[in-house]
């Protein structure tokens, strides 16, 4: 069997892998194209190796049909150099093919959420590395013993063996350059597409350093880096929705703290003050004085409120609290009749919720020196007199508003204050605050402060009080919304 002329093999090999080209681009619109842009590197890389693998079994039959030459010896080697090939040929059309997508995705054609298949870094790069080396070492192996082979059917002379030595050190030489020359061209393909998705990756996470959202990291592998960009753009996007109920919270913020008085009312012989600090941006406590809307009445209504829970669901429920106390103080009838209509109203909305709201409304009517009140389930304000160094709380027997229908609200008279008397209402986050050590601030410390303040002027008691609960609380995040309102009485003449 005489050996092929060169010419003759390289048709031989050529043939076939022209034909595998040419099928080529019918075969990636078919079937690497319609997959998911980040599995179709992979696609190519089957693609490119199984048209390879074949188009080395073609060149192997052809000699064996064509020239009778043996196809489990020069045949398989063919296959395998071809094979060879093909896997670095399918490594770098994979490379090309991923880098395609990902200028794909940067242009605007991406996926943004994680893959659905994980296939780690490691394991492609430990798959290369040992498929490279078991190629490289059968190869090396095939070359040594054809030369071998060729010595054994000649004298084993000393010229023999010296162009044995240089026949397969040029060999060696030759193959290993060709391997180290394609694995160094691999190289720099995936350093390129690694530089294309940490650069856009980085430029995205600076962008949200600056609170910029906008961009998103496109998902163009099935790696830690695909995984990585999916859960980025998913972070991004919680962000966005954080930042956005951050703005709501925030305009919803404004547009509570503008429920809240401005400044009190001048009212005669009295001195007013309030204030409230919410627990979070919004919050379900509120206070307010209203006046008739005649203005001849000469009354002041102060309503202090405090709705169950917090955030923003108490404040949407502390609006509509408001408003319909407020519609019902303005409104002429008895304080009992109004709350009782508010209660109505707020009952009906709340139906099955679970929520309710405390309140304690105080009529002050300068003319007939009187203060009318109604308690519903609300703290009790604490009534200081100095002359006597006693307090009174004006506690009640009426239920939170919104818990009940029905239920008809029950009126209380006393004294309009005079004399120096201090009046203490608030909500319970003031009484309840707790240090470190989880003790409450509790009704005793709040009657030392206004006895302590009795002589100030009703700001200068409501600061005392304030200050006293946030020193107590300490560095511990407050746990509910504080309002606090202080009326008090002129000193005689």
């Amino acid at each position: 069997m005489e050996a092929l002329p060169v010419w003759e093999l390289g048709l031989v090999i050529l043939a076939p892998l022209a034909v595998a080209y040419v099928l080529r681009d019918f075969l990636e619109k078919r079937f690497v194209v319609p997959r998911r842009s980040c599995r179709r590197s992979l696609a190519q890389f089957r693609l490119e190796l199984a048209l390879y693998t074949a188009a080395g079994c073609c060149s192997a039959l052809i000699m064996l049909v064509l020239h009778d030459i043996p196809l489990m010896q020069s045949g398989m080697k063919l296959v395998l150099g071809i094979f060879t090939v093909g896997v670095f040929a399918g490594l770098d059309a994979s490379l090309w093919r991923e880098q395609a997508v990902i200028r794909e995705a940067l242009a605007g054609g991406a996926i943004y959420d994680p893959p659905e298949r994980f296939t780690p870094l490691t394991r492609r790069f430990s798959l290369v590395s040992v498929s490279v080396l078991l190629l490289v070492t059968v190869i090396l192996l095939l070359v040594v013993f054809r030369d071998v082979q060729w010595l054994a059917g000649r004298l084993a002379d000393r010229q023999s063996i010296r162009e044995l030595g240089q026949a397969v050190f040029w060999e060696i030489v030759f193959v290993m350059g060709l391997l180290i020359a394609m694995v160094i061209n691999l190289v720099l393909a995936y350093s390129r597409n690694l530089n294309l998705l940490f650069r856009n990756q980085t430029r995205v996470l600076e962008r949200v350093s600056l609170g910029d959202l906008t961009r998103l990291v496109p998902v163009a592998t099935t790696d830690e880096l695909g995984f990585i960009a999916g859960h980025t753009n998913r972070m991004i996007g919680a962000l966005r929705d954080r930042s956005r109920m951050r703005e709501g919270l925030r305009i919803a913020q404004e547009v509570q703290q503008h429920f809240l008085p401005d400044a009190p009312p001048e009212v005669p012989g009295l001195q007013l003050a309030g204030v409230s600090r919410f627990s979070d941006e919004t919050g379900g406590d509120f206070y307010d004085f209203i006046g008739c809307d005649d203005i001849e009445c000469g009354r002041l209504a102060v309503a202090v409120g405090d709705v169950s829970g917090h955030g923003i669901g108490a404040a949407l429920l502390m609006a509509a609290g408001r408003a319909v106390v407020r519609q019902g103080a303005a409104m002429p009838g008895s304080p009992s009749r109004n709350i009782s209509l508010a209660n109505r109203h707020l009952a009906r909305d709340l139906t099955e919720t679970g929520r309710f709201m405390t309140l304690f409304f105080l009529i002050l009517d300068p003319a007939h020196r009187s203060m009318v009140w109604i308690n519903a389930g609300h703290q009790p304000p604490l009534l200081y007199d100095p002359g006597s160094d006693s307090f009174r709380e004006l506690r009640g027997e009426d239920i939170p508003l919104g818990v009940e229908e029905s239920w008809q609200y029950h009126e209380h008279w006393m004294d309009y204050p005079t004399d120096g008397q201090v009046l203490l209402l608030g909500t319970d986050g003031a009484w309840e605050a707790r240090n470190a050590k989880g003790e409450m601030f509790g009704n005793a410390r709040i009657r030392e402060i206004i006895r302590a303040n009795a002589r100030a002027g009703a700001q200068e008691i409501l600061d005392a009080v304030s200050l006293a609960v946030r020193k107590f609380r300490g560095a511990g995040e407050q746990e509910d919304d504080v309002t606090l309102v202080v009326i008090r009485a002129d000193d005689p003449a």
